[in-house]
């Protein structure tokens, strides 16, 4: 038989057992035997007990700020002159 442990809603180690091991009573663990695409890494939903893949969230490209972009500038305008007195 194939289990899952499930962490914080998401399948956090599968296993393989002959029969289900007796863990301490907050481990949670699903027989995963007739699942066999479920990976680890898996959100797991304990009311309708589906697994489904995560999706993946992709963080939104920041602007940078006006002060930012001047403070920028200033280090640029810093660096060339400090290249430029060094004589390099």
């Amino acid at each position: 038989m194939r289990y899952a442990q499930i962490l914080h809603n998401k399948v956090h180690w599968i296993f393989e057992s002959e029969e289900k091991p007796q863990f301490a009573p907050n481990i949670v663990l699903v027989d995963i035997t007739d699942k066999p695409d479920v990976q680890e890494g898996w959100d797991y939903d304990e009311v309708t007990g589906v697994f489904t893949q995560p999706i993946p969230i992709e963080p939104e490209p920041l602007e940078p700020t006006e002060l930012e972009v001047i403070s920028n500038y200033v280090l640029d305008v810093d660096y060339r002159l400090a290249m430029i007195e060094m004589g390099l």
